[in-house]
């Protein structure tokens, strides 16, 4: 009973004084979007980087677009500590609460404790991770930005060996943990795709804790079969844990790594970007280097408008990409439904009227074209990837990358 007690609290606690969107005009219609995030867990560390540009970019579209339907977007935040139990046991409470009419989520602990109750609740999510193989099903209320970790990390790896690789497969080594089943959902991944691929071997898996001390024993005997890249899909401890195993060992194999744990956060949690020499990261949206492209040049001008110390890199490139296509299925709804009739079946419906083109995601982001076939756009599937050079994050090429087909491996 405590225990319920103290999460009730807490729940309430942030739901009152934890928002972004501050009311900047008379808005005719308020509506509010739930939002999970982690003030005390292993993506604490994101949570400084993220949220000045996530007020920015509502502060945007609550003074432009918002304006122009009538319509203010408020964000009300839930510590849900990266733990599924904490989504499943507050949930009830947001529905009730906040009343909102989509929910932001920040990673597999929410699709794993909402994805089934979503439907019923009429309340669409948005993420701003990849997918999951185990939510890679028709009739989802959940919507993903990008495809899964595994098309990510394949796309990079398919072009890097026929690049560099003649006359053998590439062999790949993961480390990852089983506390998340997102991060086991990866390996099954990577697993069932090199069934049928003739360029790709997985030589090994070392499964570890979520912050270790040293990882130099898994290193060593990952490194014994002789991998082109160890593949990282967790956190940033795991990122910095195995540089550092492969400095005192002498290693010098690449890390790959996702958006969450990338080059740049990564260097961030380290406060060392020379570090990462040598280490790579893919993903389906644009990396953050470009200042000048329509997403950065947004949210920094109004980070700049509103006083607010911003840092834009990845990371504000995957929530502003999660954020944007919310702002653009209401403006899809307003125009379907009215402004005074925005639900979270409007918005849900709202995401298949057409693509979400690169100007809609501000060039953040390829075209997007949902269907109820799956969770995520299964159309023309790229990444952009980046390497450090001399202690500098770079391109490793200034055009998209095509992603390969991928088959599902959850039936």
């Amino acid at each position: 009973m405590k225990q319920n007690r103290f999460f009730v609290s807490l729940f309430i606690t942030l739901i009152s004084t934890l928002f972004f969107a501050q009311s900047v005009f008379a808005a005719k219609y308020t509506y509010n979007i739930s939002w999970s995030v982690d003030y005390s867990g292993p993506y604490a560390v994101l949570m400084p980087v993220l949220q000045p540009t996530s007020k920015a970019l509502f502060a945007w579209w609550n003074e432009t677009k918002g304006k122009e339907l009538g319509i203010e977007l408020v964000t009300k935040q839930l510590d849900t500590r990266y733990d599924p139990s904490v989504v499943a046991s507050s949930w009830p409470g947001v529905l009730s609460s906040v009343k909102p009419i989509a929910h932001l989520g920040l990673g597999g602990p929410d699709v794993a404790a909402l994805m089934k109750r979503l439907p019923n609740d009429k309340v669409p999510m948005f993420m701003s991770t990849a997918t999951y193989g185990f939510i890679w099903l028709p009739n989802m209320w959940v919507f993903q930005p990008r495809p899964t970790y595994s098309h990510e990390a394949i796309g990079f790896l398919k072009w890097f060996h026929d690049k560099n690789i003649n006359g053998r497969k590439l062999r790949l080594g993961i480390l990852s943990s089983k506390v998340s089943p997102a991060y086991v959902d990866i390996v099954n991944g990577f697993r069932n795709f090199e069934k049928g691929a003739d360029w790709l071997k997985v030589v090994g898996v070392e499964w570890v804790q979520m912050k270790p001390v040293s990882l130099v024993s898994e290193i060593r005997r990952l490194s014994r079969e002789k991998p082109d890249f160890i593949y990282i899909g967790t956190n940033t401890s795991h990122v910095i844990a195995v540089t550092k195993a492969k400095k005192e060992l002498g290693l010098k194999i690449p890390i790959l790594s996702a958006s969450h744990n990338s080059i740049q956060m990564s260097a961030y949690a380290a406060r060392d970007m020379s570090l990462m020499e040598g280490n790579y990261d893919s993903y389906a949206v644009d990396p953050g280097i470009n200042l000048n492209n329509a997403g950065a040049k947004t949210a920094l001008n109004y980070c700049k408008k509103m006083e607010l110390k911003c840092t834009w890199g990845i990371i504000s490139v995957q929530f502003s990409v999660q954020q944007l296509l919310v702002m653009r299925a209401v403006e899809r709804a307003a125009a379907k439904v009215g402004s005074e009739n925005i639900t979270g079946e409007a918005v849900y419906n709202a995401m298949y009227y057409s693509p979400f083109t690169e100007e809609d995601l501000l060039e953040l982001a390829p075209t997007m074209t949902f269907t109820k076939d799956g969770p995520f756009s299964t159309l023309n599937l790229k990444v952009k990837a980046t390497t450090v050079e001399n202690g500098k994050q770079i391109m490793v090429t200034k055009d998209w990358i095509p992603i390969p087909n991928v088959p599902k491996w959850v039936k």
